[in-house]
């Protein structure tokens, strides 16, 4: 999906998730090709939740989704995404190939904005003019990857002197032991507001919204893997002052409290346990026989 999945697991049980890697030359704009395809029940509703995303992704979609206010098959650009989070519901039979861009490079591809197309998503063709007739992108990802390789590079990508600065700079903030602002700047040896202006030209945020993404994002991750010390020290460890102002960020980038995330996953986790214990708890196939085949 378009951003870190809350709850991955869950998302597995209604759907398949798949990537794929780019052509090693597309590899300095491209992050990876990603999939999601789902058969839901005519009853089933899923909504699948992920933490907010400054990327663009460009999108070939088909069937059912409701997600941005935009409904439909066809492509699709949506742009960095920077409220709470990123919402989208999966009815019926459908799915998705998408293009996640690395922060920044869609600039070697399209001379859109990202700032203009932050926090809705719209026809790739206003991106892209001509990639209606141009790109016809196959269900099977392995197939999607290599035609959309080919069209992309076909656009002749290179390399500049501001994209360079800014993987210089989200290089030096993969690293979770970076947690300022002025950190930052002073290892790009740029002022915080040239660093600003930089990430506002080519990613279309603000440089410090990212900075505290990538570490909530580590947050995130730490709990999913079932983190076993007490969340002041993942908020230490991770570079906040205290703890009411991780919880801020967290609920911020989120949606949701820490403990409220944590909470959420031992229940699920209790939940899969207890249907691998009894899988026909209160005889379900004698009501599935009864009822409706589709139940459960």
């Amino acid at each position: 999906m378009i951003g870190r999945v809350l709850r991955p697991g869950d998302l597995l049980d209604h759907a398949q998730y798949a990537m794929a890697a780019p052509a090693e030359a597309l590899r300095p704009w491209i992050e990876r090709y990603w999939s999601v395809t789902w058969d839901l029940g005519p009853d089933e509703r899923y909504l699948a939740t992920t933490v907010s995303e400054p990327a663009v992704n460009l999108t070939s979609e088909w069937g059912d989704l409701d997600r941005a206010g935009t409904t439909g098959p066809g492509l699709w650009v949506t742009g960095p995404v920077t409220r709470t989070r990123f919402d989208v519901g999966l009815v019926g039979t459908g799915g998705v190939v998408g293009v996640k861009f690395r922060l920044g490079g869609t600039c070697a591809f399209s001379s859109g904005r990202p700032a203009g197309v932050r926090d809705t998503t719209v026809p790739a063709s206003r991106w892209f003019p001509g990639i209606d007739g141009e790109l016809k992108v196959p269900a099977d990802l392995t197939s999607a990857a290599e035609v959309v390789d080919r069209w992309l590079l076909a656009l002749a990508p290179e390399l500049t002197e501001g994209y360079e600065r800014v993987r210089r700079a989200l290089s030096i903030m993969a690293d979770s032991s970076t947690t300022s602002l002025r950190e930052l700047a002073g290892r790009m040896a740029l002022s915080e507001r040239s660093l600003q202006r930089l990430f506002l030209d080519h990613c279309g945020v603000g440089v410090k919204r990212i900075l505290v993404r990538a570490r909530v994002s580590d947050a995130v991750a730490a709990l999913d893997r079932g983190w076993e010390g007490s969340l002041g020290e993942l908020a230490t460890e991770l570079g906040w002052f205290d703890q009411s102002h991780f919880t801020a960020d967290f609920l911020r980038v989120t949606g949701c409290r820490p403990t409220e995330y944590i909470a959420d996953a031992d229940r699920r986790r209790g939940d899969a346990a207890r249907r691998r214990a009894d899988p026909d708890p209160g005889g379900e196939r004698a009501i599935r026989g009864a009822v409706s085949p589709d139940l459960g």
